[in-house]
């Protein structure tokens, strides 16, 4: 298949998704990602499995293609459908065993990369490690650990707030 005709079939996943169709988005970005094994077009099939909810497929998916242990992005969709999946404790551990302290001050700094996960009209940009750290919080509050819970929404706040 020819370049252009991939970004075509790429266009109409992007397409299908703001048009909520999901399940068309599924079909077309897995036939991009058998076509050109890229790993922007194994996310974008990962994302297109989230949002129809098959956060399952997309966990295996992520998984299998082991640049989930390389790229931010594709470790935090990972602990994104492990929470969905309510699999807490699994979900830490993708997200990488960092340390906060009570303040809410990172002892671990390598999920300090910016990645651009919401943008609004006023063009703000949301730090990757700031979510990773809410969603550590949120984990730890589904396991009934209040306090860690605390220390990683502390953390996520001051993360947000460095941009």
């Amino acid at each position: 298949m020819r370049e252009e005709e991939i970004e075509k079939l790429r266009g109409v996943v992007r397409d299908c998704v703001t048009k909520h169709l999901y399940s068309s988005a599924i079909f077309f970005a897995d036939k991009v990602a058998a076509f050109t094994n890229d790993p922007a077009d194994i996310y974008m099939q990962a994302q297109a499995l989230f949002l129809g909810r098959h956060y399952r497929r997309a966990y295996h998916l992520l998984n299998a293609s082991q640049i989930v242990l390389r790229d931010l992005r594709f470790r935090y969709l990972a602990a994104k459908c492990l929470e969905e999946l309510k699999e807490w404790d699994q979900c830490i551990l993708m997200l990488d065993d960092a340390k906060v302290d009570e303040h809410g001050n990172l002892n671990d700094t390598k999920d300090s990369n910016i990645m651009y996960l919401d943008k609004d009209g006023e063009d703000h940009e949301i730090n990757i490690s700031s979510a990773i750290c809410f969603l550590r919080g949120k984990a730890y509050e589904a396991l009934e650990n209040r306090v860690q819970a605390r220390h990683w929404y502390k953390a996520a706040i001051k993360a947000a707030l460095m941009l």
